[in-house]
């Protein structure tokens, strides 16, 4: 063998084509792919301009994991050919300057296995009994997360034959081996020597983070495991050349990093994290999770190189992202929950950027621009569709697609005879999808990824080279350089779908000629000036550096007429639609309940419309798509109807002129007397009504005689709603409409139900749900519920009686001694003064009844196992290393808009907050107990959104309401499960905003009276009163240390989010947060 790359680390410098052996081409019509097949084909792959070759586990399997599932490690399957074929393939390949690297899955075996099969029949303490782990309970390494979930109950599973235990991380049928015993490593290292000793180049280390385990540890990343490792490689190079290794280890990069050692271990390791922020970046349209997660990337030692791909044989994993993250990549990459498996989503690339040519460049573009080794998926580069209703990872595991001949050229079997069906689907068929067409097509995918692979081969700069990373002000563009030597790359990335123009400063390469690589145009010479770019939708530039050379308040009406014969509906059909259309462009932005209205919006089109019958003037329901400029549309709901007065000009979307020349006014609905009468009594009963395209479905619980008086009442609406539009019915009964629409049950509905049945428990009882329901798809339109009779919400309450005890109260002197009162608030067990408590008079009351109303609904939430979506989980390493992501994000995000603004804070504090945001990374490190610490406690369904506003003071109690969670936040994000000591955080903060809105209003902040005194008494009476709940410590980190350290995590994050939020909505109110941000991290923050 005489390969043009001979250099030790080659692989730095390798394109890697992923390829199953049984899903490429069959030889001898049998309907599974073989070695001869693969052989016959690797011209296809030369042609392709890869030059290493990636085959999954070939060996003798019962294939009930696609291989992964070895009954014998020494030879072929005998479906796939004979050793003799494997080795004149490896032959033939290396013919062709194409390395082969094969599957080296060593974590587990079949239980077919014989070794297995040795170890369930020996006695206990044997040799082979020894050769797996096997325990007599199950109670063992408890806390091992479980894998496959939608699979797998237990890491044990029960042998009869054993009459034991053994120990499993993936599938019941995938027994682990036991590294523990030296035998099992012998037995290892003689697989290694026999695949290459025959000429094999690589071996890829399938799940090598679980090799052992050790009680007390989540089984994962121990040290033992790098220690087997380095003996491993040692082994192979002191016995072969030019040999790696290659780890699959899903972790964070700072774990990952680990599997490369001090270069003494792998050679390369899978970026698992990377991968899914890219799709993230362009759903996203934000180059924001690409550079946060390469700025956690560690430096690498020498010989070691990322393994970098986009898809593969397995699910695209969704382990390594936070519970938030992963929640986006759901809701935006999987219209149907079938499209979800384990923990990610089995597509491939194509299905995934919904056919999408552009996006498909774009993100091979991306990968192959990014510091590591690249790996396409077999199928991949000519835009093969997947079939997701095969079953387990099934669907992106179907045969290559190389011609429209019958079985897509793959075999020449009966087609009922293939080992998995070819993909028909309309869009992906291979009749259309397919080499054949492609090879002879210079413009199809296929030859622009050949284009693709070419010049990244001719670039070292990105195989070898550093990145650094530049910030143009447009975050819609990702930019940077990537060097090597004298070899410079210039990459420039337009994550979005419309075009976007930025300046970047190149002035350090003054002089230089900027050359684009595909078509070698030259472009204007590199100046002093911030030089100019325009990138097209998703589009991409990879430049070689060379040697020198605003939203209406309110409409006027006059011009918005629409004129009809009899009928105001007639405006839903013929051109007057398209006017309605036009009109509510310029209506919806003025809405009180519209959400987005910093967001342009390019069209509005009605989607959907229910009648109303049975009114003087009829109601129409409708369903809403709203196209953005620079977001992805959102869809909300509007009744409409119309009035005649003056009355309405104000809430008027238009005027509606008849042929008469009498005018009306066409209204939202809710804010007609009438129509919303008739809407009250039309939810009063189970119905559905029946649109052009959906329906509402309306559904009573046991509640719903709280509608049935039956004298005249009153409809009013309600000031105090943002999002939604809330209206209430006497004094018995609220409805609350939501405008926007999202798939789903509204958590609202969903707590409310569970409330339902905890007696003890006091909330709104629940009387109506309204959905609308379009083919599968449930969207809450809105709910009635109880109306509890009050004197106004928490936050009223609280502004009044902190006013009166700031007009009462004239000696401040008590509160001197700040030192005593900063976070954590003295010790939790420390009891409070009796003249603190005097001081605060009745509102230390209150906020005791709010306490204990917040700890008995904690207690009500957390459920039991009856009820998965309400059943307390335990609070893991794994939650926390989601918050240390958020939290990190949200500091970076922070830090960057503090300082691009110009804050309404006092000089001091200025200084402090400078100091504080450039040393982030110190603050980074502050926070990496939550990487480390165990800190415990559990995690339950949350109210979400909890403040004094969610309150309801009744004359002698409070009452909590709304349990919709952060509208702002997607609906399937508000139901994931969170520590309580989120909702605690989140009302500790209101108590912040109260006492500063009272104290400024009054003027009384001076250097005699610090608010921030006051409020730490008020947290410390808030926290000792929830805590006296004994019930509720069950759900909170068991020490007072862990308690405090978690309370800050989630309290740093609230403060982080009301800073951005007060510097882009109201800046005079920033000094707020800021002042809670230096109080939580103390005199000494960093």
């Amino acid at each position: 063998m005489n390969l043009i790359n001979n250099l030790s680390d080659w692989y730095k410098d390798a394109i890697i084509y992923q390829v199953h052996v049984r899903s490429f081409y069959d030889s001898n019509g049998d309907g599974i792919g073989d070695f001869k097949g693969l052989m016959d084909k690797l011209p296809y792959i030369e042609f392709l301009g890869v030059n290493t070759i990636w085959l999954l586990p070939f060996y003798p399997s019962p294939l009930k994991d696609e291989g992964y599932d070895i009954a014998d490690y020494m030879t072929v399957n005998p479906i796939y050919g004979t050793l003799n074929d494997f080795k004149k393939f490896l032959k033939e390949a290396h013919k062709r300057n194409i390395r082969v690297i094969t599957e080296l899955v060593i974590n587990h075996t079949s239980s077919q296995h014989e070794w297995f099969k040795k170890s369930r029949n020996a006695k206990p303490g044997s040799p082979w009994r020894n050769f797996y782990v096997w325990s007599d309970t199950p109670d063992k390494y408890s806390e091992a997360r479980i894998i496959f979930r939608d699979f797998e109950t237990s890491n044990w599973t029960w042998d009869s034959t054993a009459d034991a235990y053994y120990w499993h991380r993936f599938y019941s049928h995938q027994p682990d081996l036991n590294y523990d015993n030296p035998n099992v490593q012998k037995e290892i290292f003689k697989i290694v020597d026999f695949w290459l000793g025959m000429g094999v180049d690589g071996l890829r280390l399938d799940a090598i983070p679980y090799l052992f385990q050790r009680e007390g540890t989540n089984c994962e990343n121990l040290p033992e495991t790098h220690q087997f490792l380095k003996k491993l490689n040692a082994h192979i190079q002191n016995k072969f050349k030019n040999k790696f290794l290659l780890a699959e280890a899903n972790q964070w990069p700072e774990d990952a990093v680990k599997y490369f050692g001090d270069g003494d271990e792998c050679q390369m390791a899978f970026h698992f994290p990377l991968m899914p922020r890219m799709y993230m970046s362009v759903q996203m349209e934000d180059r924001f999770p690409i550079i946060d997660i390469m700025e956690q990337t560690p430096t690498l030692p020498e010989p070691c190189q990322w393994a970098i791909f986009l898809r593969n044989h397995d699910e695209l994993t969704l382990e390594m992202v936070t519970d938030e993250e992963r929640d986006f990549m759901y809701r935006m990459y999987t219209n149907d929950p079938k499209m979800r498996i384990n923990l990610g989503i089995r597509r491939r690339l194509a299905p995934l950027m919904s056919g999408d040519r552009r996006k498909i460049e774009l993100l091979n573009a991306f990968l192959f621009s990014m510091p590591g080794t690249p790996v396409i998926y077999y199928g991949d580069e000519i835009g093969m569709g997947d079939n997701f209703y095969l079953g387990d990872r099934n669907g992106v595991r179907t045969p290559m697609q190389w011609s429209n001949d019958s079985n897509a050229g793959f075999s020449e079997a009966n087609p009922q005879k293939l080992y998995l069906p070819v993909i028909i689907d309309p869009e992906y068929n291979y009749q259309a999808v397919n080499v054949k067409l492609q090879e002879g097509n210079s413009q199809s995918l296929l030859c622009w990824m050949k284009k693709l692979i070419e010049l990244r081969s001719a670039y070292t700069a990105f195989s070898r080279g550093s990145i650094e990373f530049l910030y143009p002000n447009n975050s819609k563009v990702i930019a940077f350089y990537r060097i090597h030597n004298e070899q410079k790359i210039l990459v420039l990335i337009n994550l979005s779908r419309h075009t976007q123009n930025f300046n970047l400063d190149l002035s350090q390469f003054v002089n230089h000629p900027l050359i684009e690589a595909f078509g070698k145009t030259e472009f204007p010479t590199i100046t002093e000036n911030p030089y100019f770019f325009i990138l097209s939708p998703y589009g991409f530039l990879w430049l070689e550096i060379g040697e020198k050379s605003k939203v209406p308040e309110s409409l006027n009406l006059k011009d918005r007429i629409l004129n009809i014969k009899d009928k105001w509906s007639e405006i839903l059909s013929g051109s007057n639609r398209k006017k309605l259309e036009g009109l509510l462009l310029d209506y919806i932005p003025t809405c009180r309940w519209y959400r987005s209205k910093s967001n342009l919006i390019s069209k509005v089109k009605i989607m959907d419309e229910i009648l109303f019958k049975n009114h003087k003037n009829p109601i129409y329901f409708l369903l809403l798509e709203i196209d953005y400029i620079n977001k992805h549309s959102e869809d909300y709901f509007l009744f409409l109807t119309s009035e005649v007065g003056e009355d309405f000009t104000e809430k008027a979307i238009c005027q509606l002129i008849d042929r008469k020349g009498q005018q009306t006014f066409l209204i939202d609905a809710l804010y007609s007397t009438n129509a919303s009468m008739h809407l009250f009594h039309f939810f009063r009963s189970n119905k559905t009504i029946q649109g052009t395209v959906g329906s509402i479905a309306v559904n009573t619980t046991r509640y719903k005689e709280i509608l049935n008086k039956k004298e005249d009442v009153i409809i009013k609406p309600l000031d105090k709603e943002q999002s939604n539009t809330s209206l209430l019915y006497g004094d018995t009964a609220l409805l609350k409409m939501y405008r926007l629409s999202e798939k789903g049950i509204n958590p609202e509905v969903e707590i409310n139900e569970f409330l339902l049945s905890n007696n003890k428990y006091i909330s709104p009882k629940l009387a109506v749900t309204i959905n609308y329901i379009n083919k599968q798809n449930i969207s809450t339109a809105g709910i009635i519920q109880e109306y509890i009779p009050n004197e106004g919400d928490g936050w009223n309450y609280s502004l009044n009686i902190i006013s009166n005890i700031c007009e009462n109260f004239k000696s401040f002197d008590l509160f001197q001694n700040k030192k005593e009162v900063v976070f954590p608030w003295i010790k939790i067990s420390d009891p409070l003064p009796k003249k603190i408590l005097d001081s605060l008079d009745i509102y230390a009351h209150a906020v005791k009844i709010i306490a204990q109303k917040t700890a008995q609904m904690h207690l009500a939430l957390m459920g039991n196992a009856s009820n998965k979506a309400f059943e307390a989980e335990n609070y893991t390493l794994f939650d926390q290393r989601s918050l240390y992501q958020s939290l990190r994000s949200v500091i970076v995000k922070t830090s960057k808009l503090v300082s691009a603004k110009s804050l309404s804070i006092n000089g001091e504090m200025q200084k402090k907050l400078d100091f504080f945001f450039s040393n982030k990374n110190k603050l980074f490190n502050n926070l990496e107990y939550l990487l480390s610490k165990k800190l415990g406690g559990k995690k339950i369904r949350c109210h979400g959104d909890f403040h004094l506003g969610q309150t309801l003071y009744t004359g002698d109690d409070f009452i909590i309401i709304d349990y919709e969670g952060e509208p702002c936040r997607p609906l399937s994000e508000r139901k994931i499960k969170y520590p309580p000591l989120k909702d605690l955080a989140s009302m500790l903060r209101s108590f912040h905003y109260a006492i500063y809105t009272v104290l400024n209003e009054n003027m009384l902040i001076s250097s005699s009276f610090d608010p921030e005194i006051w409020y730490s008494w008020i947290c410390n009476i808030f926290i000792q009163t929830y805590l006296d709940y004994p019930e509720v410590r069950s759900l909170l980190p068991s020490e007072n240390e862990f308690f405090s350290l978690l309370l800050k995590a989630y309290m740093l994050e609230k403060v982080f989010y009301e800073i951005n939020y007060e510097i882009n909505n109201r800046p005079d109110w920033v000094h707020v947060p800021c002042m809670g941000l230096l109080n939580l991290m103390g005199d000494n923050p960093l």
